[in-house]
């Protein structure tokens, strides 16, 4: 893994780090996040985790969630000689935590997004890596930075959630070696599947049953979309973060390229999530109507309502389908 000798050297050179990631945040976003601190903490710095959003409940067994400062993150805007962005696109999807990354005397970008823009003063973008948490191993093991197992448990999480527990296409050789590396500094893959993937509220199984009952397919089942709207959520008493996992099972009908699922998280903001399985690239879409992502898995929020979300949405899809082969009949 080619990791900036400027990063490297950023790193070593500051005493105080700020790190943060993106809003609404992932595994691979606190994964890696609290990974790089407890690492970086090991060797002697002074590191503090900012998050704009809360962490989500199915990541909170990760060792250090609870010293992460969520919400607004001012309080943390001192004179800190580095923020590292994990993770992220863009600065605005840091969210709230802008500012003091921003405050800070060098900012770090370190993500794997192929629509990322560069944004920071160091850029270390790898498309061609699985995870950031994959990448954040590679640096890891660049600088000679022991690793144990809080670092590992963190890291391996990022890795496991991002790849979809090895099943995605960006699954490579090298992330079996990265994650066996974890699995031997202490990281207990069952301990994280079980929590991360095997423990839901009967609430959330049951909106997640609504949602999968009420998917609707497009262009001769090509495109699959799923509603999860404000009353979905308010009737399941369902948080955002809760509802993250239910996009795959529209993705898993057989003969669906595109799965497409709406949430509504206010009568004029819908956050839309987008997967493919062999010839889309989501991210096209998403950057199409300002968001971002991967080939296979990007989103974008949409500020407007539900049915007009769905047009423009439906349009792009409809556009990349037919860019990449794809014929049909309705």
């Amino acid at each position: 893994m080619n990791v900036p000798q400027r990063l490297v050297e950023a790193i070593e050179q500051s005493p105080s780090i700020i790190v943060t990631t993106h809003v609404q945040p992932d595994g691979d976003a606190i994964g890696s996040m609290l990974g790089l601190k407890h690492a970086l903490e090991s060797a002697g710095k002074m590191v503090i985790a900012v998050l704009s959003d809360e962490v989500p409940a199915n990541l909170r067994f990760l060792p250090g969630a609870d010293e992460i400062m969520a919400g607004d993150c001012a309080a943390a805007a001192g004179q800190h000689a580095l923020a590292v962005v994990l993770d992220c696109g863009s600065l605005d999807r840091v969210g709230r935590c802008a500012g003091a990354v921003q405050a800070s005397g060098l900012m770090a970008n370190v993500d794997h997004h192929p629509t990322n823009t560069g944004f920071a003063d160091i850029n270390w973008v790898d498309v061609a890596a699985a995870s950031t948490s994959e990448m954040v191993f590679g640096l890891l093991e660049r600088m000679g930075i022991a690793l144990g197992p809080e670092t590992a448990t963190c890291l391996l999480a990022g890795v496991i959630t991002d790849t979809g527990s090895f099943r995605y296409s960006n699954t490579t050789a090298y992330t079996f070696r990265v994650a066996a590396a974890l699995t031997e500094a202490g990281a207990s893959p069952w301990q994280i599947s079980q929590s991360v993937y095997d423990t839901r509220s009967y609430q959330s199984l049951a909106g997640m049953a609504e949602a999968i009952l009420s998917m609707e397919f497009h262009c001769s089942g090509l495109m699959a979309s799923m509603d999860i709207t404000a009353d979905l959520m308010r009737r399941y008493s369902l948080t955002e973060s809760e509802t993250e996992g239910f996009i795959s099972y529209a993705r898993s009908v057989a003969g669906v390229e595109v799965a497409v699922v709406y949430k509504e998280i206010g009568s004029d903001e819908i956050r839309v999530g987008l997967r493919s399985n062999r010839d889309v690239d989501v991210s096209r879409i998403a950057l199409a109507l300002g968001g971002g992502g991967h080939v296979r898995a990007s989103g974008l929020t949409f500020r407007g309502g539900l049915e007009q979300a769905k047009a423009a949405v439906m349009a792009e899809v409809r556009k990349a389908l037919r860019e990449a082969g794809h014929q049909w009949t309705d």
